[in-house]
């Protein structure tokens, strides 16, 4: 129950800061927010109901479990080298979900309600639709299970990953000299920016979430826009001007044969 707290207490604590942010110094306007908030918060909500509720409890019981058999426990590594590598490990392992989400046709399916958002900011951090988010429960559940990874370090990545999700969905711009420098090891709002780009090419790129050395060791990282960053368009791939009108259109995307071009 403790658990289930900070994870709350720290995402919306993180949502409000970020929320308050773009409001207060926004990188550009945002013309279809009320529509979209709508779509993401209740995506928000059905993923609530299927598996965000009892997924820091099932995580935490494997974790709890696997502590003794798991990968990096063989290693006889002490707890804080375990504790660092099981961050570095999950977030490496969030990062190969990603890209193969955007790979295998039937996930990207899945995927693809997350980019047709046609707008970014930090509410398109949930928009995930409630079969990928189950998905990703039991691939992390897995990951936890075999690396033996400990309760503490479960709690520690969840936080981490929500809240540095939220950042780089955020409709804001890093000074940039600090952006140049924090992309160097973080994703940042600009990078990830990149992501959620219309043109293939752009968004099967930048596919960290936490940490950005992955995509730089992967050699998937882009630092700029084919055609700068003021033509960049945000929305799903390979279509112009496509987007979801209803509720119900977002929920049988994975289901739907999209137009591309459209």
């Amino acid at each position: 129950m403790i658990d289930f707290t900070v994870r709350i207490g720290v995402f919306f604590l993180a949502f409000s800061v970020l929320v308050l942010w773009q409001w207060l110094r926004p990188r550009s306007p945002l013309l279809q927010w009320r529509q979209r908030w709508r779509h993401n918060v209740c995506l928000f909500a059905l993923g609530t109901l299927c598996v965000r509720v009892i997924q820091p409890l099932l995580l935490s019981v494997i974790a709890f479990f696997s502590t003794e058999f798991g990968v990096l426990w063989w290693l006889g590594l002490p707890f804080w080298a375990v504790f660092l590598l099981s961050i570095l490990w999950l977030d490496c392992l969030i990062y190969w979900q990603h890209r193969l989400f955007h790979r295998i046709p039937i996930l990207w399916r899945i995927h693809r309600v997350h980019h047709s958002d046609p707008e970014l900011d930090v509410s398109s951090a949930v928009r995930f639709h409630p079969i990928e988010i189950v998905l990703s429960l039991f691939i992390k559940g897995l990951a936890v299970w075999l690396l033996g990874v400990p309760v503490e370090a479960v709690l520690a990545f969840d936080i981490l990953l929500n809240a540095s999700a939220m950042f780089n969905h955020t409709n804001v711009r890093l000074p940039v000299i600090i952006e140049v420098w924090t992309k160097k090891l973080l994703v940042t709002p600009d990078m990830h920016r990149i992501h959620h780009s219309r043109v293939s090419l752009e968004a099967n790129s930048n596919y960290g979430f936490f940490l950005s050395i992955w995509d730089a060791l992967f050699r998937s990282k882009r630092n700029n826009a084919l055609e700068g960053d003021e033509h960049l368009k945000i929305g799903l791939p390979d279509t112009k001007t496509y987007q979801p009108t209803s509720l119900k259109d977002v929920l049988v995307m994975p289901f739907a044969v999209l137009k591309k071009h459209r």
